[in-house]
């Protein structure tokens, strides 16, 4: 499963201005409503809440969110993306701010789905120079192609 093949332009929000994690949950859950992707928005978005309150956390560092939850709400896998104009807490372990945001959606019993597009993505963010180019990106097919081309070098 390629990360390029579950992003769409339509599921890309780039130099958004949002000041609360709440807000941003609710706008990726958007995004991934209007594709199709999830199908009961406000159950993925309590689940992804819950995940965020009891799993610690999806800040894996260096700006850099992967919020997640495995929901009955998800008709298939998906990922949004969400880039900020100014970076928020998100209790990320090395204290930065996150300005840079891919939310997964994978429908339930679809855990190993879940766990190998975090995995890849992780792969992928752990780029440096990728990461300051999709901070930067203000066109979202830009933004995808940049995550494509780094995922076709890296994993080809």
């Amino acid at each position: 499963m390629r990360v390029r093949d579950l992003l769409t332009r339509s599921s890309v929000l780039l130099q958004a201005d949002i000041e609360s994690g709440a807000d941003v949950l609710g706008i990726l859950v958007e995004l991934q409503e209007r594709t199709g992707v999830i199908t009961n928005g406000t159950a993925y978005y309590n689940a992804v809440c819950a995940r965020e309150t009891a799993g610690g956390s999806t800040g894996i560092g260096a700006g850099i969110a992967l919020p997640h939850a495995e929901s009955a709400g998800v008709a298939c896998p998906g990922i949004a993306a969400l880039t900020l104009r100014h970076p928020i807490d998100w209790g990320a372990g090395d204290e930065r701010p996150v300005d840079l945001f891919f939310m997964l959606a994978v429908p339930r019993g679809a855990q190993s789905e879940r766990l190998q597009l975090l995995a890849r993505l992780v792969n992928l963010l752990s780029d440096k120079d990728l990461a300051v180019r999709l901070r930067r990106e203000t066109s979202r097919q830009a933004f995808i192609d940049a995550l494509a081309e780094a995922e076709t070098t890296l994993f080809a």
